[in-house]
């Protein structure tokens, strides 16, 4: 009966012990996805709101313009070095005044430039003065941050 005992008693401590969990951290691994940004409308929105703050109101192209616009920008080919860019009208009459709007992204500084070329048109002068002039934003969360609007020449 002792033999018995001796074997049972170790045995079952062994598979007591086994058992218990410890207090050790557990490293658990996963793979950390970088977010993928995605020119939606609602992010369109958000930005739109904030590119007017920055300016002041003075953004002379439509919200409705620049979610038709970023709706074919793709954020991933454009962190590739890519860029894209239209003619448009931001008028919303018919002129001749042609405006240019594009979009590139700055690995230095971590954001998106948009950049703009505007020929706002003057009825009493019957002429479309010129100006230029970048915004430049960062992404976090799906939201612009960072908005910063620089006025180039005019």
């Amino acid at each position: 009966m002792n033999f018995t005992k001796s074997i049972i008693v170790p045995f079952c401590l062994g598979i007591i012990i086994s058992s218990c969990e410890t207090n050790e951290p557990a490293v658990i691994s996963k793979e950390v996805k970088p977010e993928k940004i995605i020119f939606d409308s609602r992010f369109v929105e958000d930005l739109y709101g904030k590119l007017e703050a920055s300016s002041e109101d003075a953004v002379g192209f439509s919200q409705q313009q620049l979610i038709d616009f970023l709706n074919v920008a793709d954020p991933e080919e454009l962190k590739k070095g890519n860029s894209y860019g239209t003619e448009l009208l931001f008028e919303s009459f018919k002129c001749n005044c042609l405006d240019e709007i594009s979009i590139s992204y700055d690995s230095n500084k971590d954001a998106f430039i948009i950049s703009v070329y505007e020929e706002a048109y003057i009825e009493s002068l019957d002429w479309c003065p010129e100006s230029s002039y970048e915004y430049s934003f960062e992404i976090k969360d799906q939201k612009a941050e960072n908005v910063k609007f620089d006025f180039l020449a005019g």
